[in-house]
Protein backbone atom coordinates (compact mmCIF):
# COMPACT_ATOMS: atom_id res chain seq x y z
CA UNK A 1 0.00 0.00 0.00
CA UNK A 2 1.34 3.48 -0.92
CA UNK A 3 1.81 5.98 1.20
CA UNK A 4 -0.88 8.16 -0.15
CA UNK A 5 -3.31 5.31 0.52
CA UNK A 6 -2.78 5.06 4.08
CA UNK A 7 -2.97 8.75 4.72
CA UNK A 8 -6.56 8.35 2.79
CA UNK A 9 -6.98 5.72 4.87
CA UNK A 10 -5.86 6.79 8.15
CA UNK A 11 -7.91 10.31 7.27
CA UNK A 12 -11.27 8.67 6.89
CA UNK A 13 -10.67 6.35 10.60
CA UNK A 14 -9.35 9.72 12.53
CA UNK A 15 -12.31 11.82 10.89
CA UNK A 16 -15.12 9.20 11.65
CA UNK A 17 -13.65 9.09 15.07
CA UNK A 18 -13.48 12.30 15.96
CA UNK A 19 -17.42 12.44 14.55
CA UNK A 20 -18.06 9.46 17.11
CA UNK A 21 -16.68 11.60 20.03
CA UNK A 22 -18.52 14.58 19.49
CA UNK A 23 -16.40 16.50 17.33
CA UNK A 24 -12.66 16.82 19.38
CA UNK A 25 -10.72 14.40 20.70
CA UNK A 26 -7.37 13.96 22.01
CA UNK A 27 -4.25 12.03 20.66
CA UNK A 28 -5.09 8.80 23.18
CA UNK A 29 -8.15 8.29 20.63
CA UNK A 30 -6.29 7.54 17.67
CA UNK A 31 -3.38 5.42 18.92
CA UNK A 32 -5.34 2.47 17.66
CA UNK A 33 -4.83 3.33 14.43
CA UNK A 34 -1.00 3.30 13.80
CA UNK A 35 2.10 4.94 15.02
CA UNK A 36 2.32 7.90 16.61
CA UNK A 37 4.85 9.16 14.00
CA UNK A 38 2.53 8.39 11.37
CA UNK A 39 -1.02 9.84 12.84
CA UNK A 40 0.91 12.83 13.33
CA UNK A 41 2.14 13.04 10.01
CA UNK A 42 -1.48 12.52 8.81
CA UNK A 43 -2.96 15.05 11.05
CA UNK A 44 -0.53 17.83 10.07
CA UNK A 45 -1.54 17.21 6.59
CA UNK A 46 -5.41 17.43 7.15
CA UNK A 47 -4.82 20.55 9.30
CA UNK A 48 -2.70 21.82 6.13
CA UNK A 49 -5.86 21.39 4.53
CA UNK A 50 -8.66 22.76 6.52
CA UNK A 51 -9.96 19.03 7.67
CA UNK A 52 -8.99 19.84 11.14
CA UNK A 53 -7.61 22.37 13.63
CA UNK A 54 -5.47 21.58 16.37
CA UNK A 55 -6.55 23.61 20.11
CA UNK A 56 -3.29 24.40 21.86
CA UNK A 57 -4.23 21.66 24.56
CA UNK A 58 -3.57 19.27 22.47
CA UNK A 59 -6.88 18.85 21.34
CA UNK A 60 -7.88 17.66 17.82
CA UNK A 61 -11.01 19.11 15.95
CA UNK A 62 -13.20 18.82 12.50
CA UNK A 63 -14.31 22.77 13.16
CA UNK A 64 -12.22 25.63 14.41
CA UNK A 65 -12.85 25.86 18.10
CA UNK A 66 -14.57 29.20 19.41
CA UNK A 67 -12.91 30.99 22.40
Amino acid sequence: MSWKNIVKSMESKILREIEKEGGALGMKNLKQFGEESEIKRVLAEMEKEGKVFMHKDGDIYTHEPKR
